[in-house]
């Protein structure tokens, strides 16, 4: 793959909205930048060594790099014989409204599609989930109806291929509807917690006749992998319950209860919370995918790390041409600026190449680059609670993060970055609300607090 030579192609070639592919070139291993850690051969040899199923979590901040190296893992176990069903859930269902049972539906539904689009015949218990669906989640009248409804769709073109099994399209309806916030997904989802041990049975069932298929094939273990459901927003739900402690924790063992080796995302707030032992108890194998390293820590001197740094500029470079597009010193800024962090390094460049000067040799100049730092500064300044910024300026001094519900919104929404530094990790304020006025504001507030309290 040729690098972008070109503004336009530069603009296209860091898109921070798509994961790298397995095996694209443009691919840098960041690992010794990211605390000496291989993710992606830990969760395989967890899974590739294990006599039994595993349910693994992975997290890091949104935009660290997770899909792309779940992309990795997935390429991995299918190159050693294992069987992957792997989804991204922001792509198919609304992480803004997301239930444990959409997940055990929507995995139902992509293991039918998967198998079915490798001619690997499941009939037995698809019939069976039909069946369970027609004689206990509806009515009598209510399933005739349905058929009907079903049935229509077909014969009018609605997009699903006409010998599709009834409960294919069934489960292609209910997972559509409940994206599309169609007024009956409340009643989907009351009918189905009802009688979810019965559906997991159901699941487990199409699974295992899966496993039997793929054995037959010369196949090893079948992986599911959940993507993006670190996306899901930390909304209270009454009594200290959030919607992750609802996913997670009120419905871990549901979700561990699926008869294949699992991974989910999860948000990397869930592990500084409360009852943080708790998940831990329901999910002991989490792993961590930290930020790049760019910049020592302030309770260590502080300062940049030239290896980070290198490892940053290096992410550019295999995407563009930068030495031809773009002064050095803007590079160096645009990748202070990121934190280390690779999407915002990528939406940076992009907001660098809006404001590039195509009268310059190098367009990319250093004034570009500021300028688009200007713009996550300003992103950061509109959603950073006014509570936030003593907190803030505390953690920016310490390094350090305490488990309650202000600092797990900071590690939400990447106002904190979580790094790797040996056994511990170290915590530090994004680079762009270092430059906000109210945090300077509070950061000259908390020193000699912070010293009085020492």
């Amino acid at each position: 793959m040729s690098l972008a030579r070109t503004l336009r192609d530069a603009y296209n070639a860091v898109d921070p909205t798509k994961p790298l592919p397995a095996g694209d070139p443009r691919y840098v291993n960041c690992n010794d930048v990211r605390g000496n850690e291989d993710i992606v051969a830990q969760m395989f040899r967890a899974i590739s060594f294990s006599d039994q199923q595993t349910c693994q979590l992975f997290t890091g901040h949104r935009g660290c790099g997770k899909s792309t190296e779940l992309l990795r893992l997935k390429k991995r176990l299918e190159d050693d014989g294992f069987y992957v069903v792997y989804y991204d859930v922001n792509e198919v269902l609304d992480p803004n409204d997301l239930t444990y049972t959409d997940l055990l539906l929507w995995t139902a539904r992509q293991v039918e599609a998967d198998f079915r689009e490798q001619g690997i015949p499941l009939e037995r218990p698809l019939k069976a989930l039909e069946r369970w669906f027609a004689e206990v989640v509806y009515q009598q009248d209510e399933w005739r109806s349905m058929e009907r409804q079903l049935t229509a769709e077909v014969s009018l073109g609605a997009g699903l291929p006409p010998d599709l099994p009834l409960v294919a399209r069934l489960l292609a309806k209910l997972t559509g509807q409940i994206k599309t916030g169609d007024t009956v997904k409340t009643e989907i989802r009351q009918r189905l917690d009802r009688q979810v041990s019965q559906l997991i049975v159901l699941l487990n069932d199409l699974l295992n006749t899966a496993q039997v298929q793929v054995t037959r094939r010369n196949r090893s273990d079948i992986v599911v992998i959940v993507d993006s459901l670190d996306r899901i927003p930390p909304q209270e739900l009454g009594s200290g319950r959030t919607s992750h402690d609802a996913l997670y924790i009120e419905h871990g063992d549901q979700l561990r209860a699926l008869a294949c080796h699992t991974i989910y995302t999860v948000p990397i707030s869930m592990l500084y919370t409360p009852r943080a032992n708790i998940l831990r108890n329901i999910f002991p194998d989490k792993r961590v995918l930290p930020m790049i390293k760019a910049h020592e820590p302030v309770n260590e001197g502080g300062g940049d790390w030239p290896d980070g740094i290198a490892r940053l500029r290096s992410l550019l470079g295999e995407r563009i041409e930068i030495d031809a597009l773009a002064e050095k010193s803007a590079v160096d800024y645009l990748c202070r600026a990121s934190g280390g962090h690779p999407r915002d390094l990528m939406t940076l460049v992009r907001h660098s190449i809006e404001y590039a000067d195509e009268g310059k040799a190098k367009p990319i100049t250093l004034t570009a680059a500021q300028r688009a730092e200007a713009r996550l500064i300003a992103a950061f300044s509109r959603s950073i609670p006014e509570a936030h910024f003593r907190r803030l300026a505390r953690v920016h001094l310490t390094n350090r993060i305490e488990n309650d519900p202000d600092h797990q919104l900071m590690l939400y929404n990447n106002s904190v970055l979580e790094y790797a530094n040996g056994a511990e990790p170290w915590h530090d304020v994004h680079p762009a609300v270092l430059k906000l006025r109210r945090f300077k504001e509070a950061l000259t507030d908390e020193r000699p607090d912070l010293a009085g309290r020492a």
